[in-house]
């Protein structure tokens, strides 16, 4: 019996530590798949967190653009960007404005749907990559659809005016450094333009130094006829001689040295101009200025050489003061200077309404011999936009009279109102 047993015990041992190998085996085989589970799920977490970082940080960099593209006067805006990677950015932007037109030319009246020329409705593509830390290079495609301008709409024809397409404002590639300056290649802002437009009040959308930008289209009527052929437009009696405006040139702007911007460009045909910028914030005021120097004569006979300025102070109290000028001349010519002068009163105030503010200015202009020698062209007006600002959309309307004085020639005054919307995104 007991040498029977003997067998059957080492049998059992034996059946005992193969168990026992077996459960240890699995034991181990699963615990390596837990660590290995485990492993993967912290894997995928990390890569989920750096995921979310990349985010933030593209938020941040969207806030910190938005933020530092505003401005006092300016409302808010919505602007789609697509980044690529933290250093190659597209920017789409635009607006849309559309009013009303009321005119009376001392003859006749009407009321007009119009594009508002002088901000007119557009679309913009802002692409830019930074090349090094001190390097940015960057494109700007911005063209324009105006329906029914106001550069365009007059007495004689009541059907929508206009090239009814897009039109092109800024074709261009830029070269941007910190330490040397921003060189600019192609159709685009010469360095006189603006110079006679420093504005501040945040009215310029429906009254600025170019006062015809509201109905330069219409003609003057003769007094007691009623004959607008061939007698002057707005647009050709009162001009602020605004330098070389956008052209295909070759540009060149300093860098900013205590607010201070010089630049100069060569203009496709020969034209070639000067400028300097100066604005600063200092404890309760604001400033905007430019100067320039403009030589039209490549492709001009007159004005050959234009000479002209403008300011514009805003207080924190909201009141604010802008001024221009400049003198259009020919030696040679038979004409005589042409010259502007222009002021404006404004005041901006948030007290009114919660939306936003609310912006008042009155002004006049004083245009002299830029039609025809001897012309005194005047005119004064009245306007107010209100913002509101979460929408990135501005109401606002304008009164104006212009008015002619010509040798051997009387024209009725004429009046207009001018009253719509710009919405931008």
């Amino acid at each position: 019996m007991t040498n029977g047993r003997i067998p059957m015990l080492r049998s059992a041992l034996a059946a005992g530590a193969l168990t026992l190998t077996l459960t240890g085996q699995a034991w181990a085989q699963s615990e390596a798949d837990r660590i290995k589970a485990l492993e993967d799920l912290i894997r995928k977490q990390q890569q989920q967190i750096e995921a979310q970082q990349k985010a933030l940080d593209t938020m941040q960099a969207e806030l910190k653009t938005i933020k530092e593209s505003g401005g006092v006067t300016q409302p808010g805006r919505n602007r789609v960007v697509l980044s690529r990677d933290n250093d190659v950015e597209l920017t789409i932007e635009g607006q849309v404005n559309r009013a009303l037109l009321y005119y009376d030319d001392g003859n006749a009246q009407d009321v007009r749907h119009v594009d508002n020329d002088a901000s007119s409705t557009r679309l913009a593509f802002k692409g830019s990559v930074k090349a090094t830390d001190d390097l940015k290079i960057g494109t700007n495609i911005e063209v324009q659809f105006e329906s029914n301008s106001t550069a365009d709409v007059n007495q004689a024809d009541n059907t929508a005016g206009g090239t009814n397409n897009f039109t092109e404002r800024k074709l261009e590639l830029y070269a941007s450094s910190k330490r040397f300056g921003t060189l600019t290649l192609g159709q685009g802002s010469t360095a006189s333009d603006g110079m006679s437009e420093a504005d501040l009040s945040g009215t310029d959308l429906v009254g600025y130094s170019a006062v015809a930008d509201s109905a330069s289209g219409l003609s003057f009527a003769t007094t007691g006829t009623g004959a607008i052929t061939g007698n002057p437009t707005i647009g050709g009696a009162f001009s602020n001689l605004d330098g070389l405006s956008r052209d295909d040139r070759l540009r060149f702007d300093t860098p900013n040295w205590k607010g201070i911007t010089l630049s100069t460009s060569v203009v496709d045909g020969g034209e070639w101009d000067l400028a300097a910028a100066y604005s600063a914030t200092y404890d309760s005021f604001e400033v905007d200025s430019k100067i320039g120097f403009a030589n039209q004569s490549g492709t001009r006979t007159f004005p050959e050489t234009i000479l002209g300025g403008s300011v514009s102070v805003l207080h924190d109290s909201g009141i604010n003061l802008t001024a221009a000028a400049a003198q259009g001349d020919d030696d040679d010519s038979t004409r005589d200077s042409q010259n502007f002068w222009y002021g404006k009163l404004g005041y901006i105030t948030e007290a009114i309404f919660p939306i936003g503010q609310s912006r008042f200015s009155v002004d006049y202009g004083q245009y002299d011999d830029v039609a025809a020698n001897n012309d005194e062209a005047s005119t004064y007006g009245l306007q107010f936009v209100q913002s509101i600002s979460q929408w990135g959309t501005e109401l606002y309307a304008g009164y104006r009279r212009y008015e002619l004085d010509r040798p051997a020639a009387t024209f009725d005054d004429v009046d207009i109102v001018l009253a719509g919307a710009r919405v931008k995104f």
